[in-house]
């Protein structure tokens, strides 16, 4: 793939604000105004559609028109203004959003509804976000707090949604087209996409190319060019919407990446060198929704299937010992989706509507790890006590819910709902760590084929009472659930700061929230504040452990094992404010603040001492300042000022983490900072939109806490987008 992307004028659908879940649109033609009443709505909280300032939970969203004005370099980077969530990266390439001090296994990422968390989604931050195309998105919906009720397991932070663009109907044949561009000073970037589509009264396709080449960032003034930043990609996407009656739809989607070369740079260094050779994503979906109906028992409903694949291959390059060393790793997710809304229930207060539905999940997983000699890279030799799982490990989880839901529109709502899930995991024989010390006094046992199972239950509660016009009190308790994953039982090989080994004596993660929440809505003001307790018993935690009656690996990095006797506690409070002081000026700002404690024991020290300490990667108090002036309807100009208070409180494992402290003797944390941006952007006609911003105006060196990568120092990016 070349270095320098070209780009292809095609043509293409203009985007719509369509979701999963949203009933099916009547047709329109192109000079119809697009369905903007679906841009202000959010689904992934309860499965139906509603505004968002009528939510019955904290959510945050990124609109269609957010996007266009703030182009994105990531869809990781997409969130990094948004009220309640702190983005990690580890490198350019990745992007891990932290949500209630939470990430990882424990917050769940879907797109347009499906899950991409899959059953070797690992403990630390990962790069799934970052394999969602941005071109794509139509609107980023995110419910802060467990959604584990609607959505199952790994949803104790939060649930994020990427819904992205679905073909419109039009009541003639009308091709269409769309063409965005997007550059970056910073790291030399280039991005691209084209759509060419067709629209009719029943049927609409589309078809979508994207093309993004990154170079090496440059960091603030004491940083420069950060080598081991580049990466290519290339995505593609496939659209097809079909009315089989004017209240039944069937859509079909493809969606594909591809990712080269993106690196480690916490792990690349001279000499030594990381990076993801490949990373791919294939994704099918396939669903069929009835729209709602006037009467009836069954409102609507939906079937969904899908298909998805995650697949990575990771070279590490060590040049003193002449030798290539590759970890490969592929899991398959097939998933089936019931849905249906009932029609109000007379008996019940407040007349709710009943959701109620299952989903059904099975991955399989396989990976493998080789060696070749540096100079004769194409030798390579299978080691399959290397690999990172043991043969081809599979998961299945079944799961049921229900949610009952009053109107929200009412002065008085509620919202009561639950799920009860069933996993069973199948751990081959594991013979890995008997081959790798078969020469120790004592070898490790090898360990004989299982079947462990695991319940996930959980629970939600919650109230919405309108005190006064635009004000409302919320109140919601929930329960959310990860059950023991592929990745948990059988892992191993480096991790984090770490080197794991494999454990199967592991438990349900198990997590209760209570939440208050008060929201005010006015002409020209509008604000919130919710303050979130929650409790996770049985957290799972690497811990440091013994293997062969060593501490530590011949390259003195600590062994870890998987253990369920972590518990923490979380304080989160995150509040927002806008205000419309003028017609034509704005501001806003918000701010989160997190405190987290986690309790634990050190299996190396006689006796297993607790140890009270802060959860990994707990973000400090962050907000945002933004100041916008639209003179007119087609144009803005915008201040933005992003900060972040310093980090002192650190665990035991981010002391270890070079992303963190990168071996310093007594390392304090991550410094504060503040970022100063400017932006503009103009719309000169329906069909043309310009829009620039100018970063890190003090070209100041600072990076997020517990990320690996400094932030871009001061810099231009020029985004354009023509639709016809």
């Amino acid at each position: 793939m070349s270095r320098r992307v070209v780009l292809l004028v095609l043509f293409a659908q203009p985007p719509a604000h369509a979701s999963q879940v949203l009933p099916a649109p009547p047709p329109v033609t192109d000079e119809a105004p697009a369905e903007s009443p679906q841009a202000e709505t959010v689904v992934t909280a309860t499965h139906t559609p509603r505004r968002a300032e009528e939510a019955p939970r904290a959510v945050t969203v990124v609109s269609r028109e957010e996007l266009a004005r703030r182009p994105a370099r990531t869809t990781p980077e997409a969130l990094a203004e948004q009220e309640g969530v702190f983005l990690q990266k580890t490198n350019p390439a990745g992007g891990a959003p932290i949500v209630r001090g939470l990430y990882g296994q424990h917050l769940l990422l879907l797109v347009d509804g499906v899950r991409l968390n899959n059953a070797t989604v690992r403990s630390g931050p990962n790069q799934y976000l970052n394999t969602v195309d941005p071109f794509l998105i139509e609107q980023i919906e995110l419910v802060r707090g467990p959604g584990s009720v609607l959505h199952g397991s790994d949803a104790l932070g939060g649930v994020v949604n990427v819904r992205t663009f679905w073909p419109r109907f039009s009541s003639e044949p009308t091709p269409v087209g769309q063409l965005r561009a997007q550059a970056g000073s910073a790291d030399q970037s280039l991005q691209g996409h084209v759509r060419a589509g067709l629209s009719l009264m029943n049927t609409a396709v589309a078809v979508g190319v994207t093309l993004r080449d990154f170079n090496d960032v440059r960091g603030g003034a004491l940083v420069g060019r950060q080598r081991y930043t580049a990466y290519e990609e290339g995505d593609v996407a496939l659209k097809l919407r079909h009315r089989v009656t004017p209240s039944m739809q069937l859509a079909v989607q493809y969606q594909g990446v591809r990712q080269f070369d993106a690196p480690r740079l916490d792990r690349s260094v001279p000499g030594d060198f990381r990076r993801f050779t490949q990373q791919q994503r294939d994704f099918f979906q396939g669903r069929l929704e009835r729209s709602r109906a006037a009467d009836g028992l069954l409102r609507r409903w939906t079937v969904e299937l899908s298909a998805h694949r995650q697949s990575e291959q990771v070279d590490r390059f060590r040049v003193t010992r002449d030798r290539v060393e590759r970890d490969a790793a592929n899991v398959w997710t097939l998933g089936l989706r019931a849905e249906g809304e009932l029609s109000p229930i007379e008996l019940l207060p407040l007349r709710p509507s009943l959701i109620m539905g299952l989903d059904l999940f099975h991955d399989r997983a396989t990976s493998s790890a080789a060696r070749s000699p540096l100079s004769e890279q194409e030798r390579f030799v299978l080691r399959a006590e290397d690999a990172r799982y043991p043969g081809a490990p599979t998961a299945l989880s079944a799961g049921l819910f229900g949610l009952l839901a009053s109107d929200e529109r009412a002065p008085f709502s509620w919202h009561l709902g639950g799920r009860l899930q069933l996993h069973r995991t199948h751990l081959p024989e594991d013979s890995r760590l008997a081959e790798l010390f078969a020469s120790a006094v004592s070898p490790p046992p090898v360990l004989a084929e299982d079947t462990v199972s695991a319940v996930g239950v959980a629970a939600e509660l919650g109230v919405q009472h309108r005190l006064a016009p635009g004000l409302s009190l919320l109140a919601n308790l929930g329960s959310g659930f990860r059950a023991p994953n592929i990745d948990d039982y059988l892992r191993l090989g480096a991790e984090g700061p770490g080197f794991l080994i494999p454990g199967r004596d592991l438990r349900t993660e198990q997590s209760y929230t209570g939440e208050l929440g008060l929201r005010a809505r006015r002409e020209d003001f509008s604000a919130e504040l919710f303050y979130a307790y929650t409790v996770i018993r049985g957290l799972v935690g690497n811990v440091p452990t013994t293997l062969i009656g060593e501490t530590r690996t011949p390259e003195s990095v600590p062994y870890l094992a998987r253990q369920n006797r972590d518990s923490a506690r979380i304080h989160a409070l995150e509040g927002a404010v806008v205000f419309r002081a003028l017609p034509e000026l704005t501001l806003a700002s918000h701010a989160t603040w997190t405190l987290t404690r986690q309790r634990r024991r050190d299996l190396t020290v006689p006796g297993e001492p607790l140890i009270l300490e802060p959860l990994s990667r707990t973000p400090p108090l962050n907000g945002l300042v933004r100041i916008t002036l639209a003179p007119r309807e087609a144009l803005f100009f915008e201040a933005v000022a992003r900060w972040a208070l310093a980090q002192h409180e650190l665990s035991a494992a981010d002391r270890l983490d070079v992303r963190t402290c990168a071996e310093v003797p007594e390392c304090q944390g991550t410094p504060g900072f503040v970022g100063f941006h400017l932006r503009a952007g103009v719309q000169w006609s329906p069909h043309w939109r310009l829009s620039g911003t100018l970063q890190n105006l003090l070209d100041s060196t600072y990076r997020t806490h517990g990320s690996g990568v400094e932030e871009a120092g001061r810099s231009v990016v020029l985004a354009v987008e023509a639709t016809l």
